[in-house]
């Protein structure tokens, strides 16, 4: 993908399975009821699980995330006691089936389609996936470990972030916390928005926790990421495709979505879900993620060492922030964007 924020929140490439290994780990492969098969990779603590048993934070594209969960929830094991951390991926890190398990539905004709880039894939199988950890990771991890089923965290970044978000809003009972980091709010027109004016009216049965967080720098095109998106296309077209990358990763509008998200939840979301919102300065969508992801291991231990913050946040009823993310690839597509 040409645009550098697109490129992270859609497309991240695939990695080489590591050739190392974290201590008191487990991985093991698991088929869902479609046919799909997924790794799945628990680290258990270094200290016996309390009476109730471990809380447990469910980790997506664990490729990126996993280690860093591992090592941080370690480090402060004796502060905030211990978390098991199980990673939901893919066999030798494949990112191939990535865009449709944690996507919502959306009209094709509202994604940034054009020619410089390979047209979308199968998209809007978010709630396959989330059946999927429902019914078959979360029993197996309660096979292998005493777990705390009512201290459960799932954490996604990007694209992982709209997942958070859909399951927040459509299974609130299927976990206590949830921590959407740089949530790609954009995706498909804020199709998402339409599941938070329901969430909106809902009456939740149980106190539910959402950490919402973004790097300050994602609404600006970096240098680096200009140079990125020149690289992939030829010397003729390389001027064109910085311009239309540097528009991309403007209307996506990172910030002001996640800002508007937060303060929409505030001020109107149901009276039962605790809010909190950061922003990390100076990082982008790509180095805010061991930020967001230390963040998320503290948030997750019941709000211990966490301060309410309202920083960038005022009271607010409005609509989402004014964007027109097609704008940007409208003079490059190759043929009309289908439904």
């Amino acid at each position: 993908m040409v645009g550098a924020l697109l490129l992270a929140s859609v497309a991240l490439p695939a990695r080489a399975e590591a050739d190392f290994s974290i201590e008191r780990t487990e991985q093991w492969s698991m088929t869902s009821a479609k046919g799909d098969v997924y790794s799945v990779s628990i680290a258990l603590p270094q200290i016996p699980a309390p009476a109730t048993g471990y809380r447990v934070i469910y980790a997506l594209d664990p490729q990126w995330s996993f280690a860093t969960l591992v090592e941080t929830a370690r480090l402060q094991e004796d502060l905030l006691g211990p978390t098991v951390i199980v990673g939901i991926g893919y066999p030798q890190f494949s990112n191939d089936r990535r865009m449709f398990d944690m996507t919502i539905p959306a009209d094709r004709a509202t994604l940034p389609n054009n020619r410089f880039d390979p047209p979308y894939g199968a998209i809007g199988g978010a709630d396959a996936f989330l059946t999927f950890i429902e019914t078959m990771v979360k029993p197996a991890v309660a096979k292998r470990v005493r777990i705390n089923g009512s201290q459960q965290t799932l954490v996604g970044h990007s694209l992982g972030g709209l997942l958070v978000l859909h399951a927040l809003f459509t299974r609130p009972d299927s976990f206590q916390t949830y921590a959407a980091g740089s949530p790609s709010i954009w995706w498909g027109d804020r199709a998402i928005n339409r599941e938070l004016q329901a969430f909106a009216k809902r009456d939740l049965p149980a106190p539910r926790r959402l950490l919402i967080t973004v790097g300050g720098l994602e609404q600006r095109s970096s240098p680096a990421q200009d140079a990125l998106a020149a690289s992939s296309v030829a010397a003729e077209d390389r001027a064109a495709v910085v311009k239309m990358s540097r528009c991309i990763t403007r209307e996506m509008a990172q910030v002001d979505h996640a800002r508007w998200l937060a303060q929409r939840l505030r001020d109107a979301g149901p009276p039962q879900l605790e809010v909190r919102y950061v922003e990390f300065d100076d990082e982008d969508h790509l180095s805010v993620v061991p930020s967001f992801l230390a963040r998320a291991v503290r948030f997750a231990s019941s709000g211990m060492l966490e301060r309410p913050t309202s920083r960038g946040l005022r009271s607010s009823n409005s609509a989402p922030p004014s964007t027109d993310l097609l704008a940007c690839t409208r003079p490059f597509q190759s043929t009309p964007a289908k439904k």
